[in-house]
């Protein structure tokens, strides 16, 4: 290990190999970079497994996908690295109508299933029939789904605030103060019915869609809905991260390569030395990964290195376990906890069939306010496909011309048994002691594993306990007496240290657009940089830690834009237009400061028109 580094990278998640990866690109001739990570595992919060008998079907125990349109860093990213994406479907491209294939639309996720309140209904019955949905809503409620409620509410707050620059945003003044002073609970209550308000909780499936963060983001935060169209990567969304890390550690450079990436050391402190060309020790405590999975310290000293300037690629609960003065700065001490960080707990559960397919459900999500909270459709094996070649059909849209089967040959199923967060979490504490679940050997595809290897061995071991409520509450879901039980189970909790949650969201009453800017270099007089998804405007995706990274790396680093980026020059200057240096507000130019003008933002008459065209979409649903 180097005892001296130029700059030093803290946290393996991708901000942090990603700020390593163009380091090394840029610099790496002439200076000493390092990456550090606590774990045994890069990745950060992006974590993918492969259960037994399914290789071709991956259990994302972590973010798991992205939105090509809209995450063009992620998107141009995969394209550089050469990964393989697929689509990440949110229901079935089957014909809704089969009777009359040739002219009936996809299916897409109109047949899936929604339990709440003891009642079943299907996604296509908020529009069609809403006199089946369990709430008590007002009139101007009803016809809507829980996205598109919200999507009325910020009609009637601010016509076209989705459209608007976040220096626009932070203007908006709604009931005699501006939206940002507001939590998205406290506005709702100013526009909603308390049924409105829990039918957008429970059936819009995330707790943290609702929750009390700040207006400014959550009012137009529709993108998980059941019709937006999203992407993964065909060998998980882990492999975006190993492959920067894999790059980093062979490219040319003056530091050894065997020595630039260190795993198992947990920093501890940072001390701040005013002379000096080192002006930072780092304290390392050696962890090791113990017979449960845990990581924990050795029992090994810790020892110091001396770095010129030091990135923390981290979230917020990472940040509050490092000891340091750095973190006395008042600045820091007040916007440190100006977010939020939203717990989250998945489960994934093997089947010999996929038995959801008899009742209409091939991909995307069932609903339901029973603690699992939401089942995704993950795939069988044997239909995991992949197009070769492609050809323009007479629309002008690029279809699939020859495709190939890669899966292996058996109805082995995935099924994520359960994506909850926030409110669900201590249920499912609950059932973390006992006996761990064993499953048992399935028919097919699980030649070379043992009857011991069946369940993986993860941190967070499954236990019988889980399973059974899981499997209790899957069946109550989809209406079934009986359901066979899963061979194999895993899970994963984002809750615990270091990472403290799943995600992040801004809280009300801090200026966001401010922080974001500052928290990437928060004392100005230091050399350390702040880097993640945790204090970035697309919180809760890769998008956001790649754009908080590259934008440092910019501005603070003196990188050049990447070739890959800017490849396509059409694209990147529509998106350029709207992140200035990688971010939605300019932060050299103080960020989105409102002391230039206080006047509030205004609709057009064509905002207006698609307003009203929206609300007639609830209206109609009265009359049908």
């Amino acid at each position: 290990m180097n005892k001296e580094l130029d700059i030093a990278i803290v946290g393996g998640g991708v901000s942090g190999v990603y700020s390593a990866w163009r380091l090394q690109q840029e610099l790496g001739d002439t200076h000493r970079i390092g990456l550090f990570e606590y774990s045994d595992r890069i990745g950060g919060r992006l974590y993918s497994r492969t259960l037994p008998g399914l290789p071709n079907v991956v259990a994302e125990l972590g973010g798991m996908r992205f939105i090509p349109d809209d995450h063009v860093m992620v998107s141009t990213l995969v394209d550089e690295l050469k990964l393989q994406t697929k689509d990440f479907p949110m229901g079935s491209k089957l014909p809704l109508y089969p009777s009359n294939a040739d002219s009936s639309p996809e299916a897409g996720s109109e047949n899936n299933l929604f339990y709440l309140r003891g009642q079943y209904f299907r996604y296509r019955d908020f529009a069609e029939c809403p006199d089946k949905i369990p709430y008590k809503l007002e009139e101007t409620e009803r016809g809507y789904g829980p996205e598109d409620l919200q999507v009325k509410v910020m009609n009637l707050i601010c016509p076209g605030f989705a459209d608007m620059s976040l220096a626009e945003q932070m203007k908006v003044k709604v009931f005699g103060k501006e939206i940002w002073r507001f939590g998205f609970w406290n506005l709702l209550e100013h526009v909603l019915s308390n049924e409105a308000y829990l039918f957008m909780k429970e059936a819009g499936g995330y707790d943290a869609n609702v929750a009390n963060a700040s207006a400014v983001t959550q009012l137009p935060a529709t993108e998980y809905s059941d019709d937006t169209v999203f992407k993964t990567l065909k060998d998980g969304f882990q492999a975006l991260p190993l492959k920067l890390c894999e790059e980093f550690a062979a490219a040319p450079g003056c530091l050894d390569r065997c020595k630039r990436v260190n795993m198992l050391q947990r920093l501890a402190k940072i001390e701040l030395h005013d002379c000096g060309e080192y002006r930072y020790e780092l304290t390392f405590q050696p962890t090791q990964v113990n017979s449960g999975g845990k990581v924990v310290d050795k029992d090994a000293p810790a020892y110091s290195i001396k770095v010129k300037r030091l990135i923390l690629a981290m979230p917020r609960r990472s940040l509050e376990l490092i000891e340091s003065p750095f973190f006395d700065d008042p600045w820091l001490k007040e916007n440190i906890p100006s977010v939020l960080i939203q717990k989250a707990i998945k489960m994934f559960m093997a089947y010999e069939q996929p038995w959801w397919r008899s009742l209409g459900l091939v991909a995307g999500r069932s609903v339901t306010d029973l603690p699992i909270r939401q089942t995704y459709y993950m795939g069988t094996e044997c239909d995991q496909k992949e197009c070769l070649e492609y050809e323009t059909n007479e629309k002008g849209e690029q279809v699939c011309k020859v495709e190939h089967t890669y899966g292996e040959p058996n109805t082995n199923s995935l099924l994520m048994a359960s994506y909850n967060d926030i409110g669900t979490i201590p249920y499912w504490k609950g059932l973390e002691k006992g006996e761990h679940y064993q499953g048992y050997m399935p028919a097919y595809g699980a030649q070379g594993y043992t009857e011991n290897e069946i369940v993986p061995e993860n941190q967070y071991q499954i236990t019988t306990g889980m399973v059974e409520a899981a499997h209790r509450q899957i069946q109550a879901l989809h209406n079934q007496k009986a359901l066979p039980m899963p061979y194999s189970a895993i899970y994963q909790e984002w809750g615990d240290d270091p990472y403290g949650g799943g995600w992040h969201e801004w809280k009300a009453n801090y200026r966001l657009d401010e922080i974001m800017c500052r928290m990437r270099h928060p004392v100005a007089s230091e050399e350390i940089y702040i880097v993640g998804e945790a204090y970035s405007y697309e919180q809760g995706w890769v998008e956001g830690a790649l754009n908080t990274a590259e934008s440092t790396l910019a501005e603070f680093f003196a990188l050049p834009t990447p070739n890959w980026l800017s490849k396509d020059k059409a694209q990147y200057e529509q998106w350029l237009e709207s992140h200035h240096n990688y971010l939605p507000v300019d932060c050299r130019k103080g960020g989105c400061s409102c002391q230039h003008s206080e006047q509030q933002p205004n609709a057009s008459s064509d905002t207006l028109d698609e307003v009203t065209e929206f609300a007639y979409r609830g209206i109609n649903h009265e009359y049908r």
